[in-house]
């Protein structure tokens, strides 16, 4: 495990809300020299502490939906779970694979245009894999924020912590872009800490050109924010999933957002349309503190909150925020090929 002083945590606290951050304008605001800024950086990426930087985007704004399922596995023997695993990497739609303990063995996250599209992938996964999948739940994003990672700093609840950094990431309406849009926005989907010029290189354009295009993606609402991804084994934090069913919930629902949002160790507040109504994602040192900020949730929401269920994510295998399908004109609207016998 890699222990970080307060200053690694502050800079990552920085990174976090904005991982374009310059090193300049990082060292200004923690009064620290930019090169200790870079030094540090530099560190904590070598050590693996820091996993990437990405570029968040709307998948709504890129017309896609973003679907789940969560799946409840037995019965692999180890050859079959390498193919299994195997077979889900190489679906360039599904875009998270979360290994995970508790209510549910594996989370997949994946984009299609329409909710066909969706049930293909189920349909395809069963045909190869159903005895090995005792049950599943299937669910749809229908907002999400994202919310700073302030316990890096601030690990005492009650403690007065400087409001949160809240960003949006769902969106509405699809925006059309061209090949060159989605050529910049792969080439900068885990590389947040983009350099123009060497973009110009990569992708034989002119600096400025993929300038104006990046602005105007923002603009528009594709690009909404860049962010970084710590390690979270390495730096000794445990990365869990609760989901929340509601009742008579829609006077007080806002409030309750909030309210998730502005915990130091609440990372996601996502809206849901599915069996539960909400899923909060949390980041804490240890179990009993997340069993703790739980209890914490349900007492003070108790007129709302009907019950909750939680895993334990124990290995992110894929995060990727921009679909490595974006190019492909006929993406999503390919049928399951049925498997031969």
């Amino acid at each position: 495990m890699r222990k970080l002083d307060l200053i690694d945590r502050k800079i990552l606290l920085e990174l976090d809300a904005d991982a374009r951050a310059s090193l300049s304008e990082v060292g200004k605001k923690l009064k620290i020299g930019k090169n200790n800024v870079q030094y540090r950086l530099q560190r904590m990426s070598n050590d693996g502490v820091i996993k990437k930087f990405s570029t968040m985007v709307s998948n709504a704004k890129l017309g896609y939906l973003l679907g789940k399922f969560y799946l409840q596995l037995s019965g692999f023997d180890e050859k079959t779970e390498a193919e299994f695993f195997d077979y889900l990497f190489k679906d360039k739609r599904i875009i998270w694979i979360a290994k995970c303990e508790g209510r549910w063995d594996l989370m997949l996250g994946m984009y299609a245009e329409d909710i066909a599209q969706l049930n293909d992938f189920k349909w395809d996964l069963f045909r190869r894999y159903e005895r090995y999948i005792n049950s599943y739940d299937a669910v749809f994003t229908v907002d999400a924020q994202l919310s700073q990672r302030s316990y890096l700093v601030h690990k005492n609840r009650k403690e007065i912590v400087p409001k949160k950094k809240i960003s949006e990431y769902i969106g509405r309406g699809k925006v059309e872009l061209d090949e060159m849009d989605k050529r910049i926005l792969l080439a900068i989907s885990n590389d947040g800490r983009y350099n123009y010029v060497n973009l110009g290189k990569m992708l034989h354009l002119n600096p400025k050109t993929i300038q104006k295009r990046i602005k105007s993606m923002e603009d528009a609402g594709v690009i909404t924010g860049y962010v970084v991804h710590p390690n979270l084994n390495l730096i000794g934090v445990g990365f869990y999933k609760v989901c929340i069913y509601l009742m008579d919930y829609h006077q007080k629902y806002k409030g309750f957002v909030e309210y998730c949002l502005q915990l130091p160790n609440v990372v996601h507040v996502i809206e849901t349309l599915g069996p539960w109504d909400v899923e909060l994602e949390m980041e804490t040192e240890n179990v009993q503190e997340f069993y703790d900020i739980v209890k914490e949730i349900r007492n003070k929401f108790s007129d709302i909150i009907k019950k909750t269920e939680f895993v334990i994510i124990t290995d992110e295998a894929r995060l990727e925020l921009v679909p490595q399908i974006l190019l492909e004109k006929e993406s999503g609207k390919k049928k399951s090929q049925p498997i031969e016998k």
